[in-house]
């Protein structure tokens, strides 16, 4: 195992390194990973995550590669929440109506973190999301930790507190390609979700607050391609133009629980997905490439190019009493962890 810093641009870089060639590059804009290198069925290494070629773009407006999403990740309709009897307006930066990914800017995705330690084979990135920032209340420090071990496993924990009661939902957005980040659609990749429920959206993107069983196109319970049944004429894929869509892990507790694998028949790479997060969001990249900042190695990302796997609580949950909610009481600690962990077949 070894730890190393070093510069991307004009930013702090983060190097984690095993024994069997995995390594996992982090950045201090927004804990971004910005590289995830990965042996393949060969020996060849692959990097498996898509992001930009520019340090400074990783500050900019976009599809968020690699960074971790907060202070309330993904949805809140209506751009306003309850809390203590009091409805709460943010700044809407999603269709002029609703919040995305913490409003205006994303402010955590832009961040920069700076290190609070590490080891030989983990670092730990803190930042502060300031009391009143995008209308949250509350001085909230989050930490992330990146643990990389000799099983090829890339452990996320994330630990917040706050000064005030508030809200929050943190996620990775991650892009993963497992045959190469450059290497084009994921339509064939191999996908087992572990879940028999999943949360369908209304018109304007937010969900309606059920579970619905799993129709044919949503039912990954036995592994299935991607691009099976992606363009099927059913109402909720032509709502998202693709998954982008919430299904609940089955888990009653706090333990790291398998909740997807993902498999790609050419590399032979095999990504297992767990979590103590109640659900995992699947984003098939169905609006890449979002910017046309230049992306790593001058790949040119097309639609459908990668996909994400975003653990946390479910989208807009907020609204609905019934979902496990993102509500954090003054001095209590958030804390949740997700390991993407990878093999070969």
């Amino acid at each position: 195992m070894s730890f190393e810093k070093g510069m991307y641009g004009n930013l702090e870089l983060f190097t984690l390194k095993n024994k069997n060639g995995m390594q996992a590059d982090i950045i201090s804009a927004g804990a971004s990973i910005v590289n995830l290198l990965v042996p393949d069925k060969d020996g060849k290494v692959r990097d498996v995550v898509l992001g930009y070629a520019n340090g400074e773009d990783y500050l900019k407006p976009g599809p968020n590669h690699g960074a971790v999403c907060g202070r309330v990740a993904n949805r809140i309709e209506n751009a306003e929440f309850e809390l203590n009897g009091k409805t709460i307006k943010v700044p809407a930066n999603m269709k002029g109506i609703h919040m995305l990914h913490g409003g205006a800017d994303e402010p955590l995705a832009r961040r920069i973190f700076t290190e609070k330690e590490h080891t030989e084979n983990s670092v730990t990135l803190t930042a502060l999301l300031p009391d009143g920032e995008n209308g949250f209340p509350g001085n909230m420090t989050v930490d992330v930790k990146y643990t990389l071990s000799d099983e090829n496993g890339l452990k996320l924990s994330y630990i917040a507190s706050c000064d005030a009661d508030t809200v929050i939902n943190l996620t990775n957005h991650a892009y993963f390609n497992l045959r190469g980040h450059a290497s084009g659609s994921i339509h064939d990749h191999i996908m087992t979700m572990y879940a028999d429920t999943y949360a369908p959206q209304a018109p304007h993107g937010m969900v309606y607050g059920v579970l619905h069983p799993l129709p044919e196109e949503f039912d990954f319970r036995a592994p299935k391609a991607i691009g099976k049944d992606i363009d099927n004429d059913h109402e909720q894929l032509k709502l998202a133009g693709g998954y982008d869509h919430a299904w609940t892990v089955r888990n009653n507790g706090r333990e790291l629980v398998t909740c997807t694998e993902v498999y790609c028949p050419e590399s032979g790479i095999n990504m297992t997905v767990k979590t103590n997060s109640p659900t995992v969001l699947l984003y098939t990249g169905n609006s890449l490439p979002g910017v046309d900042y230049p992306a790593k190695d001058g790949a040119a990302y097309e639609r459908r190019g990668a996909l994400c796997l975003e653990t946390g609580f479910y989208p807009n949950c907020l609204k609905f009493p019934q979902f496990m909610q993102g509500y954090l009481k003054k001095d209590e600690v958030f804390d949740y962890e997700t390991e993407y962990v990878f093999d070969v077949k």
